[in-house]
C-alpha cells in the first residue's frame, strides 16, 4: 500500500508544545492559570488531550431519527391551543406540548387531533387539571396507544397508573440553576422521591421508572448544555443500578429552548441560538426537542422555529451521524466533571 503522504505532513504536537506557544502569546505567563475558568460550577481548561477521556462511559450518546419535534402551545384558551395545535401538526410537527396555564376542557383541546399518530406533552402547575385530562385519555380507550407525558413540579397527586405503555407519567421539570451540578443533584432527588412514592402505591421498581421523563432547559452555551444533559444520562442508569435493576434503561428526555432576545443579535438572534440549542438537544441523544419562536403569535416566527429541528434532522442529516461528538476530550471530560460532582453531592443529601 502507497504510503499516505497527506498524513506526513502533519506533525504530533504535545501539551508541551502547546503550553510553550499559549505562554508566549500570554506574555510568559501561565496559560493554565490564565486560561482555565470556572463556569457554572464546572472547571473548564484551555486544553484536553486523550489523556482527559473517561473510561467508564455507560452510553453511546446516538443523535436518532426518532427524536420528536415538538412545537409549544400555551393554553389559556381551549379552541385557539387546539387550532395552533393542528396548525403545527399538518406543517411538520410530530407531536405538541401543551403548557396548560388556565383550566381548559380535555375534549375541547383535543379535539379532531389522532392521538394515536401524535406524541402529546402537558404541563401544569394544577395538578387537577393533568388529571380531567388522564380520564379523558382513558375514556377514549387510548392510554395504551398514546405517547409523550405529564410534566409538573408537584409530587403529590401527579397522574399516575400500570398500563400507560409509551406515555411518562411522572414527567419532572429539571429547575434551572446557575450551579449545573445542583440541577442534576435535585433533579435525582425528586426522581427518587416520585420512584419511592409509586413503590408505596404498588409499582415495581422497573414500572416506576417507567414513568419517568425530565423536562430540561439548553440554554446558549452549545457544549455545557450537551454535557449537563449526558451527564443526567448517565446518573440515571446508575440510579437504576443502585436499585438493582438489571437491564437499566436510556431517560426519556426533553430537551427544551426558550426564547432568546439579545438587541445586538437582531433580528435572527433567536434563530440562531435556536439552531445552536437544537443540535445540543440532538446530540445529546434528547427524544424530544422543543424549540421556542421569538413570538408565537407571528405565524413566520413559529415556522421558522418548528422547521429548526426538521432542516436538522431531515436536511443537514444530523440523525444520521452515529455518537457526532465521540472522540471529544473536552466533552467527555465535562461530562465525567458534571456527573461525578453531581452523584457525590447526591450521595451525601
Amino acid at each position: 500500500m502507497a504510503k499516505d503522504i497527506f498524513l506526513s505532513d502533519f506533525h504530533s504536537n504535545s501539551v508541551r508544545d502547546w503550553e510553550k506557544i499559549a505562554s508566549q502569546e500570554l506574555g510568559n505567563k501561565s496559560p493554565w492559570e490564565n486560561l482555565t475558568k470556572a463556569k457554572h460550577a464546572t472547571t473548564i481548561k484551555p486544553y484536553y488531550d486523550s489523556n482527559d477521556l473517561v473510561a467508564e462511559k455507560k452510553l453511546r450518546f446516538s443523535s436518532t431519527a426518532s427524536w420528536q419535534n415538538v412545537p409549544k402551545v400555551v393554553v389559556d384558551d381551549g379552541k385557539k391551543a387546539n387550532d395552533d395545535a393542528l396548525t403545527h401538526l399538518n406543517t411538520g410537527a410530530d407531536g405538541i406540548w401543551f403548557e396548560i396555564s388556565q383550566p381548559v376542557k380535555a375534549s375541547e383541546l383535543l379535539n379532531k387531533i389522532e392521538l394515536s399518530a401524535c406524541s402529546l406533552y402537558f404541563s401544569s402547575n394544577d395538578i387537577v387539571q393533568l388529571n380531567l385530562v388522564a380520564d379523558f385519555i382513558e375514556s377514549k380507550s387510548m392510554n395504551e396507544k398514546i405517547s409523550g407525558a405529564f410534566f409538573s413540579e408537584e409530587n403529590k397527586n401527579a397522574p399516575h397508573a400500570k398500563n400507560w405503555k409509551n406515555f411518562h407519567t411522572q414527567g419532572i421539570v429539571v429547575k434551572q440553576h446557575v450551579n449545573i451540578v445542583d440541577e442534576i443533584v435535585d433533579s435525582l432527588l425528586t426522581t427518587v422521591d416520585r420512584i419511592e412514592r409509586l413503590r408505596n402505591e404498588n409499582f415495581s421498581v422497573d414500572e416506576a421508572f417507567h414513568s419517568i421523563a425530565y423536562l430540561i432547559t439548553v440554554d446558549a452555551d452549545f457544549f455545557l448544555s450537551i454535557a449537563k444533559i449526558r451527564a443526567l444520562r448517565n446518573l440515571y442508569l446508575t440510579l437504576q443500578e443502585a436499585y438493582q435493576i438489571k437491564n437499566p434503561k436510556p431517560a426519556f428526555i426533553h430537551g427544551y429552548s426558550e426564547v432568546w432576545i439579545k438587541e445586538s443579535f437582531h433580528p435572527h438572534g433567536n434563530m440562531l441560538k435556536q439552531t445552536t440549542a437544537a443540535m445540543a438537544c440532538a446530540m445529546s441523544s434528547c427524544d424530544a426537542i422543543t424549540i421556542e419562536p421569538e413570538s408565537s403569535d407571528n405565524k413566520m416566527m413559529s415556522r421558522v422555529a418548528r422547521n429548526v429541528s426538521l432542516m436538522l434532522r431531515d436536511e443537514s442529516h444530523l440523525a444520521k451521524v452515529d455518537d457526532p461528538l465521540a472522540g471529544s476530550f473536552y466533552v467527555d471530560a465535562l461530562t465525567h466533571q458534571i456527573a461525578s460532582e453531581a452523584w457525590k453531592k447526591f450521595q451525601q443529601r
